[in-house]
């Protein structure tokens, strides 16, 4: 080979890269709504059981939060000024939340209540960190700690008021998946806004209940545990799926 085609493969080489960089740099700026969903290969290796987008989604936000407060926390235990990092690292992770967040609008069941929801949670988690690493460079009174994590509480108890107000209910949707006598079981999707977990759960049978049924049902809010499905009080009768969204057709009884 000569050296010229050497250094001219070199430089295509080179330009492929940095055009797919900024394109992906582009991306995580400035996102927009995917098309097509996600495919979660690491995920779905991990979890053998049939899981939808969204629940995937959910729990993709739920690790990277807890990355995030992880890598804080180690940051403020190792580093003695750790304040720059605690920024730029948090700097990082709500760019990575904005994007991740828009990139996937379509798939989310319902995209309101998560972006509030973590949005609201990061903000917090961000200036509880780098609060207290700028307290830490002021004052080694342990009782200024104590007041500031007292803040801090009453800040996570305002927002999840906040939270449940705006977008709290006691009530969601579920889909009919198996009838037996007088009981039914039910599949939930991950709904933050009524704080009940994904999953199968058994209520009592209404009327004539058909398999692939949406039900709308009214929660049992249980402290520190999550909401769980006590009773139907509608039933839509257009059929679904759990594996596709649980929002109410037109048509109900």
């Amino acid at each position: 080979m000569k050296i010229e085609d050497f250094f001219y493969r070199v430089g295509e080489l080179v330009e492929s890269s940095v055009i797919k960089l900024s394109g992906l740099i582009r991306e995580f700026l400035f996102p927009s709504p995917e098309e097509t969903p996600p495919d979660f290969k690491l995920l779905r290796k991990l979890i053998r059981k049939n899981v939808t987008i969204h629940e995937f989604l959910s729990l993709k936000l739920q690790l990277a939060f807890l990355s995030y407060l992880i890598l804080n926390l180690l940051a403020v235990i190792l580093i003695p000024r750790s304040l720059p990092w605690l920024i730029c690292l948090g700097f990082i992770y709500l760019l990575y939340l904005r994007s991740f967040l828009w990139r996937n609008y379509y798939f989310f069941i319902e995209f309101a209540p998560y972006r509030y929801f973590y949005y609201g949670l990061s903000l917090i988690a961000f200036a509880a960190f780098t609060g207290y690493a700028l307290l830490r460079t002021m004052t080694g009174r342990i009782y200024y700690y104590y007041a500031y994590l007292m803040v801090i509480f009453t800040v996570v108890l305002v927002f999840r008021w906040a939270f449940r107000t705006k977008y709290g209910r006691d009530w969601t949707y579920g889909v009919v998946e198996e009838i037996k006598g007088d009981a039914v079981r039910v599949y939930v999707h991950d709904d933050i806004a009524a704080n009940v977990k994904p999953g199968y759960y058994w209520v009592d049978r209404v009327g004539d209940l058909e398999e692939g049924r949406i039900v709308k049902l009214l929660l049992d809010e249980r402290a520190l545990r999550g909401a769980v499905p006590r009773r139907i009080i509608e039933v839509f009768l257009e059929p679904q799926s759990s594996e596709t969204s649980t929002e109410p057709k037109e048509q109900r009884e």
